[in-house]
């Protein structure tokens, strides 16, 4: 379609993403940005003179027709943060992608991801698990995430394919690239079975800066995010850090404490992430969680004392781990100004509190 092309065009253009976004919500979508002058870009008063002059001078150097008729031969897809069936869970993250390109079928539903990383020079055993856990989390119907990475991410994929399940590899470089190479199998039954997604455009190759920004998409598109055997600095850590800030249930397999493999993990739990001991108890545990979201004996039990609607939709997705009121307002589609009155009331009522910054926890 003709949109495309400005689309095309505005995820590729050099500016931040979080001033992609501010501009598409103020102009709607691409093609306006693409048409406005200098003047009209400053008066949004979302970017600067020299962000202007950036997307003017673009439309200069960039043949829109050529660049796109160039994308339509690669074989993936492009979609954008103003499009319908852009994912909701990265629309309301910190420097959230403007576009996604992808390969595969990029599933409508992401209610039920799961993420799973870990180290890349990883122990028999951690691959092990990584595989299992993926196998049995896929039977149960759960979206595999990780980042084909060697060692325990492509263990994970692995896992998932295996049980005839659904898998989503974030790539660090663009997703005409099969990197690491030796995952040329894994790249092409995720195309089958699954989505490859980057924010980065075709050709981009895979340099180390592109990794930390990757691992933000990992967890957002997860409800729950797993390590797998992480030494004490590791980009695995990096996704956790992502995965807290986001609100998301952290979960680690822990390991001998002479080992260096499990040393990230162990620190993980000792901070307080979930721990697993059973392949078969945490996949049951996850699914009595879920079962449970919106109707716990906690809530049950204290359903009367709210008056608000909001107030009760609110109780009853809190959990003992932290969620952040970007996900709140995620999962219950109310908008800020009603979650923050409900957080409020919880609070003031004593069933609810603040466990970190914008991160909050039921307590009753």
């Amino acid at each position: 379609m003709e949109e495309l092309k400005y689309e095309l065009w505005l995820t590729k253009l050099d500016i931040s993403n979080t001033k992609k976004n501010r501009l598409t919500d103020c102009l709607k979508d691409a093609k306006s940005v693409y048409e406005a002058d200098k003047h009209k870009l400053m008066a949004t008063n979302m970017v600067g003179e020299e962000t202007a002059d950036t997307i003017v001078n673009s439309k200069r150097t960039y043949d829109l027709d050529a660049e796109y008729i160039k994308f339509k031969t690669y074989n993936q897809k492009l979609i954008t943060r103003p499009m319908e069936d852009f994912p909701g869970k990265l629309k309301i993250i910190k420097n959230a992608p403007y576009g996604l390109f992808y390969i595969g079928t990029l599933p409508h539903d992401l209610d039920k991801c799961v993420a799973i990383v870990g180290a890349r020079r990883c122990s028999e055993y951690g691959r092990s698990m990584a595989n299992e856990l993926a196998e049995e989390l896929s039977k149960r119907g759960y979206i595999i995430v990780s980042g084909m990475a060697l060692g325990i991410d492509n263990s994970a994929h692995v896992g998932a394919l295996k049980a005839d399940g659904v898998s989503i590899a974030v790539l660090g470089c663009g997703v005409d690239i099969c990197y690491p190479r030796n995952n040329i199998n894994t790249y092409v039954g995720l195309q089958k079975k699954g989505a490859i997604i980057s924010d980065f455009p075709p050709g981009t190759p895979p340099i180390n800066n592109n990794f930390p920004s990757r691992n933000r998409i990992i967890s957002a598109l997860a409800n729950q995010v797993i390590i797998i055997e992480a030494r004490e600095k590791s980009g695995s850590l990096i996704t956790a850090d992502f995965a807290l800030d986001q609100g998301k249930d952290i979960y680690a397999l822990p390991g001998r404490i002479t080992d260096s493999l499990s040393s990230g993990c162990n620190r993980l739990i000792e901070q307080g992430a979930g721990i697993i001991t059973s392949v078969t108890g945490f996949v049951n545990n996850l699914e009595d969680v879920r079962l449970n979201t919106l109707y716990t004996d906690e809530y049950d039990n204290v359903a009367d004392v709210f008056t608000e609607i909001d107030d009760k939709v609110v109780y009853s997705l809190l959990d003992y781990y932290p969620k952040s009121i970007e996900t709140i307002i995620n999962e219950t589609n109310l908008d800020l100004m009603r979650v923050l009155s409900s957080i409020m009331n919880l609070c003031e009522m004593g069933y609810a509190r603040e466990a970190f910054v914008n991160q909050y926890v039921k307590i009753k």
